[in-house]
């Protein structure tokens, strides 16, 4: 429910639902237990409303959206961003909305679990979000400079050898800034290896050596980075 068009390590910066939606192919989909209904739009019976609540992406488990309805259509809210997008019914269970550029039609299908409940809806066919309960925001952890400095440095993207980012130290985190094109973006420590930009839902997980030195880092839950010796 994040605006791809870039450069293939630029998807760590998309706005969370687009960028989940379109290029988030390597997850499997696991419906909860039905197929979306192909039925006649006269013969809908679910209202709107028993699709409201707030939704989890099952891979970045911060991306959160609240999905509400409004007049014929639902909404569905970035929580902790800006993000919004508006889900128009095609059948009874399946919906469609358009990307963050307007450009593109992306189907949205909800799924019932065992109690003929609405609990899960999966994006462009490979993007599954849960929904849950009540939103549960992340908190912030104070780490030392030196706790910080560790993680400075330049690091590799796996997947595309001479894509490049840098990580800096702030004084409440890390900036991290894409060397493709300049563009910097901030985030919170949540944990002593992890760290959070609450706006976009971008988590960065960071692994260590024996001596407390980072050597890698993990953007998404998914997208790995080698650190670079200089």
């Amino acid at each position: 429910m994040e605006n791809t068009k870039q450069h293939r390590g630029g998807k760590l910066f998309t706005c969370l639902f687009t960028l989940s939606f379109i290029l988030m192919g390597l997850f499997a989909i696991n419906p909860v237990s039905a197929r979306p209904a192909t039925v006649k739009m006269a013969t809908i019976e679910i209202p709107l409303s028993a699709f409201e609540g707030i939704y989890q992406n099952k891979v970045n488990t911060f991306a959160y959206f609240k999905v509400t309805a409004v007049n014929n259509t639902l909404v569905a809210k970035q929580i902790e961003g800006n993000q919004q997008f508006v889900l128009t019914r095609k059948s009874e269970l399946a919906f469609e909305m358009k990307d963050g550029d307007g450009d593109e039609t992306i189907p949205v299908a909800f799924f019932k679990n065992d109690a003929g409940e609405i609990a899960q809806v999966v994006v462009a066919g490979n993007d599954t979000w849960n929904k849950v309960k009540e939103y549960v925001p992340v908190k912030e952890v104070k780490l030392s400079a030196d706790q910080l400095k560790a993680f400075a440095g330049k690091y590799e993207f796996k997947e595309k050898p001479g894509t490049f980012l840098q990580i800096t130290p702030t004084p409440t985190g890390l900036t991290l800034k894409q060397l493709w094109d300049d563009r910097e973006i901030n985030f919170i420590a949540i944990s002593d290896v992890g760290f959070l930009n609450k706006e976009m839902a971008f988590p960065l997980k960071f692994t260590k050596d024996k001596d407390g030195n980072a050597i890698k880092v993990l953007a998404f839950n998914r997208d790995s980075w080698d650190k670079v010796k200089e």
